[in-house]
């Protein structure tokens, strides 16, 4: 029998959301009578885990099992259910200490991943591939076939006979099939090996997506050494399976990455650790629990806003410990996580980070960083030296926004106890007295010439009649699009486009984009006008950004934003601008990995074209080339010349019109930014500012 799920009304006109409401309400008032008896998991008889109770720091951090595949070849991965120990704890046992042998331990149900004919374990078993040498994988799903192991939100997967897209998801899972399909995060990856949403399979293929081509995926490996990571990426359920555990890392080297190894130079073997972070809520018998939206009737269906869990998992155990030697260590750190931002940093202000690489890629040199921010799948490679730290302890912190000092406040400790073996310490430098000289790339990285238009894009979020908020992408000129709208970016395969993507909403958002690797020019504060306005026909409402007017100067990126990346911060009144090359035709996408977003349609298509008459005419475009840029510095400011709806006049106010027609002055700023140079925020404790997990600064 299907496992639950949460049926909600269409998006349809105020006038008949009403009505549905009222029947809505009706309902869930004769669910919460029946709920005692039912077994029906809504969120007034859900139990949950006490995370302030559970132990910290008492199990070792597991390292996930490594995939070779440095010389090529084919491999099977298989998608299983399993039952994980993920260090949680109902109680400690007849001693009352808890890591001894008599705790009581929690077993949770998880997903993943693994190759054929051995046990799957979330995380998933890592891939260490080779530049230049491809592999082949066949991801075969062999889930349970009786639904989801999470609640579904099916509203967005209900069927309309007018799209063909709409609702096959949901009618796979009424016969209790599981779409899933693997997106390699990073990787430049052709595109019916990419994992785009509708490429989706079930067991057995039973059920596909309309994008889904074919079962074995190629990865051509053609790019530069780079912490990679696969996960689920099935259209509008990403957010429940990588939270049911579908994630691994894909480690990829080249040639000159092996020679800082081979020349010890940097950390590896036990010296190199994937460090992945992840968020979770768990009820008090140790399964997982996705985080519930408080605005509905009935209850129970999954949060839009934003999935915030109260235990941190650091490679699926909750608050580890490594134990480490007084050398160097290479941490390969990923924000896993559907919704948080983490701001990291170890405690001790003498104790840096040193940043070696960013998404896509080795840093020129080490960059010293006294804290380290990590939106969802953001990566950093950074050292950490312990070398004249032995018998000291350190706990990897976060004070990022809504966090929690006694638990979502701690990720891990690290332990200085363990005595030097005979491998050389690594010699990437450390010491700043001397400016961290260590050469980690043959060549400077430069910004690449601009060939393409400019293109203005927009974040946007619509307060639904109930209450519920709706995140889209789109542009300046046709405002917020659902991702099934017509594609509006079309890069001619072989130029290099800038972006510029301007976030009036209230939250800081996490942009990915497929295929590229791009560079962060800068960010610079705007005001505008927010106009809403329904569409009578389609019973839908749109939403624009208008009269957008730039304020100060720009800025130049953060220090741990200066490599090569795939995935940035766009902060709340702010425009960041980006540049990237898209040298591979075909169909990829965009959006925003706070996965709660990315699933409610806050994602649109890139057509990736091999003909000039394939592409959106650049008068369709908001905007044109920017100025000319050498040595590496930041674009500035473009005139309002090359764009109708942007001036870079003085400060003015904004409005912001909701659904039912109320408008309400914004000043300038929307919101301060969640980090950067221009927000006061960056050297106080986020426990002094208020903020809370969705809140406008999330």
């Amino acid at each position: 029998m299907p496992r639950k799920s949460f049926l909600r009304p269409k998006r349809t006109l105020v006038s008949q959301w009403l009505q549905i409401s009222v029947i809505a309400s009706l309902v869930g008032i004769l669910l919460l009578i029946l709920e005692s008896g039912s077994g029906f998991g809504v969120i007034s008889s859900t139990s949950m885990l006490n995370s302030k109770a559970q132990p910290k720091f008492i199990n070792s951090l597991p390292s996930p099992e490594k995939i070779d595949a440095t010389k090529g070849g084919n491999f099977t991965v298989e998608m299983r259910e399993t039952e994980q120990w993920l260090g949680l704890y109902s109680g400690p046992g007849a001693d009352g200490e808890y890591g001894t042998s008599d705790d009581e331990i929690l077993n949770t149900t998880i997903w993943g991943y693994g190759l054929e004919g051995q046990n799957v374990t979330y995380p998933g078993p890592t891939f260490i591939a080779q530049k230049d040498v491809p592999i082949e994988v066949d991801w075969e799903n062999e889930l349970p076939q009786d639904g989801h192991l999470l609640p579904v939100d099916t509203e967005m997967h209900q069927y309309d006979e007018h799209d063909e897209h709409h609702g096959l998801v949901q009618k796979a899972l009424e016969q209790g099939l599981v779409p899933t399909v693997v997106h390699l995060h990073g990787g430049h990856t052709e595109t019916t090996s990419d994992g785009i949403p509708d490429a989706w399979f079930t067991q057995n293929y039973s059920l596909t997506g309309p994008d889904w081509v074919k079962k074995t995926y190629t990865y051509d490996n053609d790019q530069e050494a780079a912490t990679l990571w696969y996960h689920d990426h099935t259209h509008r359920l990403t957010s429940l399976s990588v939270y049911a555990g579908l994630t691994g890392y894909y480690l990829l080297r080249d040639d000159n990455e092996n020679n800082l190894i081979n020349n010890n130079v940097l950390p590896s073997g036990d010296y190199e650790r994937e460090i992945l972070i992840q968020d979770k809520q768990f009820t008090t018998d140790g399964q997982l629990f996705y985080p519930e939206d408080t605005n509905t009737n009935p209850p129970g269906v999954p949060n839009r806003t934003g999935a915030y869990g109260d235990v941190i998992l650091v490679n699926g155990i909750a608050w580890p410990k490594l134990e480490v030697e007084p050398r160097k260590y290479r941490l390969r750190l990923l924000n896993g996580s559907d919704s948080r931002f983490y701001k990291l940093d170890l405690q001790d202000s003498y104790e840096k980070l040193y940043l070696v690489g960013t998404e896509h890629g080795l840093l020129e040199n080490p960059v010293a960083l006294d804290y380290l921010v990590l939106a969802p799948a953001e990566r950093a490679d950074v050292i950490v030296d312990f070398t004249n730290d032995a018998g000291k302890e350190f706990i990897l912190r976060n004070y990022g926004p809504g966090a929690d000092p006694g638990t979502t406040g701690q990720i891990m400790k690290f332990t200085v106890n363990q005595p030097l073996s005979d491998v050389p310490n690594a010699t990437v430098d450390t010491d700043q007295s001397d400016g961290l000289t260590t050469q980690l790339r043959p060549d400077k990285i430069t910004l690449p010439e601009q060939t393409g238009p400019t293109r203005q894009l927009a974040l946007f979020q619509i307060r639904e009649a109930n209450n519920n908020e709706l995140f889209l992408l789109g542009t300046l000129k046709d405002g917020s699009l659902t991702y099934h709208d017509p594609v509006t970016e079309t890069p001619l395969v072989g130029t290099t486009e800038v972006w510029e993507i301007y976030n009036p909403t209230q939250y800081a958002h996490s942009v990915h984009l497929h295929l590229v690797a791009f560079q962060v020019l800068n960010r610079q504060k705007f005001s505008g006008n927010l106009v809403t306005e329904a569409e009578p026909m389609e019973g839908e409402t749109k939403q624009f950004l208008r009269n957008v007017t730039l304020l100060d100067n720009p800025k130049d990126p953060e220090p741990y934003e200066k490599g090569k990346k795939d995935t940035v911060i766009v902060n709340p009144n702010e425009v960041v601008r980006i540049i990237a090359t898209f040298d591979r035709p075909g169909e990829y996408v965009w959006h925003c990995h706070i996965l709660t977003h990315e699933d409610h349609d806050m994602m649109r298509p890139i057509q990736v074209v091999t003909s000039p008459e394939d592409q959106v005419p650049d008068e369709l475009l908001a905007g044109g080339l920017v100025g000319e840029h050498s040595d590496g510095d930041s674009l500035h400011a473009r005139s309002s010349s090359l764009a109708p709806d942007v001036t870079a006049d003085s400060m003015t106010l904004g409005t912001q019109t909701d659904f039912l027609g109320n408008t309400n002055t914004i000043l300038e700023p929307f919101q301060q930014p969640i980090f950067g140079a221009s927000t006061n925020l960056i050297n106080t404790s986020f426990s002094n500012t208020g903020m809370t997990e969705g809140s406008p600064f999330m």
